[in-house]
């Protein structure tokens, strides 16, 4: 995530935050409901002294019994005298932890307070207290203290609970697990390096996005992204305007992102416009390109790369045909013990310039950047470099990784094909544009102009032979 604003985040971590608001909130609402009901009443003792006009003096001095009266009160030794009078089912410790003694500020009320789960319980507690109290101030503290106890207010039996409070606790909960839902987000931002949009990933290249493939998860979506190839061919032309695009090597920072898929549907895109395409397995350690391409073909075909750049075969022998009359392929070949050797060595270096007489372009396959210098050394040698990228699971460092091993040997990069996209913004490929006649797909660029009379003279290209491979299949 870089430079990501903060809606952008609650968007597209939406779910993160609405799944813990509906949590907290679902959860406090059941939780609340689930507790014991319980019932709270007060009674209210008056402590004055027996003055008939009541001076600020005395006022003030009955405040203070009144104060001291709520520590006595509130002793477990009268807690005990309660529990003897209320009889069984009462203990000192349950009457201790349920009630609770309270001098209001500024008067000569003491008030007490007592929960139970039985509104008739909860009056009986605090009208006990109430009685003992009196009674025991009268005869143990009034001599001393020269104050008078009384009964003031009476405790009323409770109507409703004093809790839990369900919409209020479900209020708060709700509140909290917003609160928490968006730090969630956030910190998951914070956490993920992954790219987030076209705009991130042209910044960390240096160079623009030239076609998103969507994940193929239905026909419609895999002739959106045939339309997408298409795109790409066209986008390459422009990379270099006024030199012809003879090589191309696709790469990618890391494995699984679709540089098999890539290679095959590029190829089949430039095919159906008339042009010899050579696709070459550059990928020695796990080819996967001849598979893909024939797959009815379990045997691997030979020789192949590794023997041409070993000198155990010559170019043209590693060249086989396919089932379009367009695409050629050369194999991987037997898997070398150091294929990174053998790609820089003279016949490497030397290999992608001899495949240009024979073909129009040539797109290579390659394995991923970051566990060799294979890719980076076929890269080097190419016209133009495509970078494949799922930004489902490729991290920016990742990608920043690829961009320097790929500036190390100054390979060029023409720019980037977003894979596996979840969206539509592909389908704007192909508005418009799906049914266009046969004669009118023609290359654009100087270097292919030559050609076009061959091709309206002569058959028109086929179309793909195949469906686009989709691509959610495993690369390598």
């Amino acid at each position: 995530m870089i430079n990501e604003r903060p809606l952008q985040v609650i968007w597209r971590r939406k779910w993160i935050v609405l799944i813990t608001f509906l949590v907290f909130t679902l959860g406090t609402a059941i939780v609340s409901k689930s507790l014991p009901k319980v019932y709270s009443t007060s009674t209210t003792l008056l402590i004055a002294q027996p003055d008939a006009q009541q001076s600020f003096d005395s006022v003030q001095a009955a405040q203070t019994v009144a104060r001291s009266y709520a520590d006595i009160i509130a002793s477990p030794n009268f807690a005990e005298l309660v529990a003897a009078e209320l009889g069984p089912g009462f203990s000192r410790n349950d009457l201790t932890g349920s009630t609770s003694f309270e001098p209001l500020p500024e008067t000569q009320l003491l008030k007490i307070t007592t929960e139970d789960e039985s509104p008739a319980r909860a009056k009986r507690i605090a009208d006990t207290y109430a009685s003992i109290f009196t009674e025991y101030a009268t005869a143990n503290l009034a001599k001393t203290t020269r104050a008078d106890v009384s009964l003031a207010d009476v405790a009323p039996v409770p109507r409703s609970p004093s809790r839990p409070k369900p919409t209020l606790y479900t209020v708060i909960g709700s509140i909290l697990g917003l609160v928490l839902g968006l730090g969630l987000a956030f910190a998951s931002s914070l956490l993920d390096r992954r790219v987030r949009s076209d705009d991130e990933l042209s910044e960390i290249l240096g160079r623009p996005v030239l076609a998103r493939v969507a994940l193929a998860r239905n026909r419609r979506a895999r002739v959106l992204n045939e339309e997408a190839y298409r795109v790409l061919r066209t986008n390459l032309e422009f990379v270099r305007p006024d030199r012809p695009l003879r090589t191309v090597t696709v790469v990618s920072p890391s494995a699984g992102e679709g540089k098999t898929s890539t290679v095959l549907n590029l190829g089949r895109a430039m095919s159906e416009i008339g042009d010899r395409i050579l696709l070459v397995e550059g990928d020695m350690r796990r080819p996967a390109l001849q598979k893909a391409l024939i797959p009815d073909l379990e045997e691997p075909l030979r020789p192949g790369l590794s023997n041409v750049l070993s000198g155990a075969a010559e170019v043209g022998d590693a060249i086989h045909p396919t089932d379009d009359r367009n695409i050629f392929i050369v194999p991987a070949g037997p898997v070398p013990p150091a294929p990174s050797a053998l790609l820089d060595g003279e016949r490497g270096h030397k290999f992608l310039k001899l495949l240009e007489a024979e073909f129009d372009v040539v797109i290579v396959d390659t394995p991923p950047l970051a566990v060799g210098a294979d890719a980076a050394l076929l890269a080097a040698d190419s016209d133009e470099t495509i970078m494949v990228i799922d930004t489902k699971s490729s991290s920016v460092k990742a990608i920043t990784n690829a961009v320097n091993a790929l500036a190390l040997v100054k390979a060029p990069l023409a720019g980037a094909v977003v894979n596996r996209v979840r969206d539509s913004a592909n389908e704007s490929y192909a508005y418009g544009y799906t049914d266009v006649p046969k004669d009118k797909r023609l290359r654009f660029g100087f270097w292919r102009a030559q050609r076009t009379s061959q091709v309206e003279d002569g058959a028109s290209p086929e179309a793909l032979p195949r469906e686009t491979l989709a691509t959610r299949q495993d690369d390598h």
